[in-house]
């Protein structure tokens, strides 16, 4: 190997410029481009949540508890460890200017909020604005109820006065999906509005402020003490590592689907690299056959041409990483305040090295062919390659390292991303379409050689281009189908996404939900909704949250979880009972117990998530409900038709273990489509708050 005299040649050979490689060079700039940008964001969006995890969390640790507050020891223990802030969340409604609508109330503290900035409009101190009886609202509220500051609403059983608008809420990731504008409140003034009655869905969350300098290791070590010495509290622990999850697997998500149309576009001009290193082989053809006469061997040959492609390739991925380098900044100077997730601007190295790597892999893959066709070049084409076209079998050298760069990429591609399944259905799919697009363009060459000569001169001659020696019909039939083949997915993906959430939607569908009907108004209700006219149907279902913390007594963290059910133990789940199978379940094994059953506990798990935990008929699930764990056995397993929008849940227990738990309930109305807009007027000024 002589690499000094391979670059020496190869910088000679590219003095004159870059005539014949710009395609080769936009082809790979943008592909590996694509690829980086993707990435990049993607790196730069977690990096964010890991470096604001103090604020976007509230604290470094948070313990969350539905329906009740900690007990005196559960608060010594938080206490502990650092400075304790408490906030209640709860959805009521809100009325204002004859209407209403649905918010998210936060009741802060007097340490609220222990990271980041709370900025209001007007600006000052939040404590201030929500004594006696003062709110401050998200902005969107007051466009809706047609209120302004100053203007009075009345939550529940109380009034307030509007004395602020929310501008930057610092924790608003973390608190998940909001079906509304928030509203900020004292915890005094949540209290006086009637609304914490046994049962209702509230949150409290206890955010801890431990003494800084505190490492990431320490927190965590915090967190498996509240799991595991206090695993009878039934809360729910994050660390400000993980403080918005639902964000972090969602870019995650979307990184990894962008990423893969990305490297197929790369892949995709793959085809380009192709067809450039061919025509820059034939352009060659003299030099080579030259370099052959004074005796050069093949080895010396190829490392020289394949010294000045990667010369290219280098300087093409180089502009697409100094595009995916820039990206986070330009993002976050142009929309970092437009989306609800923090941006980092610096450099990120992991995503551009990735795009380097598939970027130098994808041209080795496609360049061997063709610069392998410099074997076949004779001395004597120095005199009569101008009608002759050279080329051949590439020889095992060569497509051993086509094989070995496609294996290297498949590898990376599997390395690089978590869910297996998905990237080798992918790669199978990328592979078929290569295997059938090459046959189709082998199958039209042989048919523009077969077919008669036609008379007209313009046929002739393009038909005769396709099937030529030397032609490059194959490389371009590739090309044009598999970009044809990303266009077509990617639109299928879409109308199949957008046919599953319309068509899905069955004929006899509730026209309203209402959650939290406390029981107390229960009845009142009912009988309200059922005079109005045009409604057809109601169904009440009572609910209550829980989290399941042991299967068939394994500890929820050491349980082995299928990734498509492992949602059930994270966090709270909705439960019921019932004395009769919902509609729109069907029970797959066991039985529904008797309407009068009396025995312990029981529960019906949906058959799909069942198989997913490896739960059948007769195992034990534990359940922590209001802070008390239920150890249930499983008697049924049922497969539930969630399009219907029947009233169903993950869960359902048999009525005398839950029945007399605190709990209220929710309610769906069915209404002919012609009396909708009448129905919603009347029910909303007497819906429960």
């Amino acid at each position: 190997m002589r690499p000094k005299l391979w670059l020496t040649y190869a910088w000679r050979d590219l003095r004159s410029g870059l005539q014949g490689f710009w395609i080769f060079l936009i082809c790979l700039a943008l592909g590996t481009a694509a690829i980086a940008i993707v990435g990049s964001l993607g790196a730069a969006i977690d990096r964010g949540l890991v470096e604001q995890g103090q604020p976007l969390l509230g604290g470094d640790v948070e313990v969350a508890l539905i329906h009740r507050e900690t007990t005196p020891a559960e608060m010594a223990f938080l206490q502990s460890k650092g400075t304790v802030s408490k906030v209640g969340s709860l959805r009521a409604m809100a009325r204002g200017n004859d209407m209403t609508t649905l918010v998210e109330i936060k009741s802060i503290d007097d340490l609220y909020p222990l990271y980041g900035a709370l900025a209001l409009s007007p600006s000052g101190d939040i404590g201030k604005f929500v004594a006696d009886d003062g709110v401050a609202v998200d902005p969107i509220l007051l466009e809706r109820l047609g209120l302004k500051t100053g203007d009075r609403l009345r939550i529940g059983d109380k009034d307030f006065a509007i004395r602020a608008t929310i501008t930057t809420e610092p924790d608003r990731i973390s608190d998940g999906l909001a079906l509304g504008p928030r509203v900020l409140m004292s915890e005094a003034s949540l209290r006086a509005t009637g609304l914490i009655q046994p049962g209702s869905l509230i949150t409290w969350k206890y955010r801890v402020k431990m003494p800084e300098g505190t490492s990431l290791a320490e927190v965590r070590e915090v967190v498996r003490e509240a799991q595991e010495d206090h695993r009878d509290s039934g809360w729910r622990v994050r660390n400000r590592g993980s403080a918005a999850p639902g964000a972090d697997q969602y870019i995650e998500r979307l990184s990894y689907f962008m990423t893969l149309v990305g490297l197929t576009a790369l892949i995709i001009g793959g085809a380009g690299i192709a067809n450039a290193a061919s025509a820059f082989i034939s352009r060659r053809t003299e030099s080579i056959a030259t370099l052959k006469c004074l005796g050069a061997t093949q080895r010396l040959i190829t490392g020289i041409y394949l010294t000045e492609i990667l010369a290219v390739a280098v300087l093409a991925i180089a502009i697409g990483l100094a595009f995916g380098a820039v990206a986070p900044a330009i993002a976050k100077a142009t929309i970092g305040d437009l989306i609800p997730l923090p941006l980092t601007a610096g450099i990120e190295p992991r995503p551009l090295a990735l795009a380097a790597i598939f970027g130098l892999l994808v041209t080795i893959a496609f360049t061997m062919w063709p610069l392998a066709r410099t074997r076949h070049v004779p001395a004597s084409a120095l005199f009569r390659h101008h009608v002759v076209a050279f080329g051949g079998w590439p020889g095992w050298g060569a497509l051993i390292t086509i094989v070995l760069s496609l294996a290297a990429l498949a590898g990376l591609v599997y390395a690089s991303f978590a869910d297996a399944r998905i990237t080798s259905i992918y790669l199978g799919g990328l592979a078929g379409s290569f295997i059938v697009l090459l046959g189709l363009a082998a199958a039209i060459v042989q048919l523009t050689r077969k077919l008669p000569r036609p008379k007209s001169a313009i046929w002739r001659y393009a038909l005769s281009n396709v099937h030529r020696p030397g032609s490059a019909a194959i490389s371009v039939i590739l090309a044009l189908g598999l970009g044809l083949t990303l266009f077509v997915t990617l639109a299928l993906t879409d109308r199949t996404i957008s046919t599953e959430l319309t068509s899905g939607i069955p004929d006899r569908a509730p026209s309203f939900f209402f959650l939290d009907v406390r029981n107390d108004e229960k009845q009142a209700f009912l009988d309200l909704v059922t005079k109005q006219p045009g409604v057809t149907a109601v169904e009440t279902a009572p609910m209550l949250r829980g989290r399941i913390t042991n299967v068939k007594g394994i500890t929820v963290d050491k349980v082995k979880s299928s990734p498509d059910t492992a949602w059930a133990l994270r966090g709270d789940r909705g439960l019921t009972y019932a004395s009769d199978l919902p509609q729109g379940s069907t029970l797959t094994d066991g039985a529904w117990w008797p309407a009068d059953y009396q025995g312990p506990p029981l529960v019906s798990f949906v058959d799909e998530v069942a198989q997913g935990l490896d739960l059948k008929v007769g195992d034990d699930i534990t359940v922590n409900v209001l802070g008390r764990d239920i150890t249930a056995k499983i008697a049924s397993l049922r497969k539930v038709n969630w399009r219907s929008l029947d009233i169903n849940f993950l869960m359902i227990f048999t009525p005398n273990t839950l029945s007399k738990a605190p709990h209220q309930n929710i309610v769906t109305v069915e209404m002919s489509g012609e009396t909708r807009a009448s129905f919603s007027t009347p029910c909303r000024g007497h819906s429960p708050p």
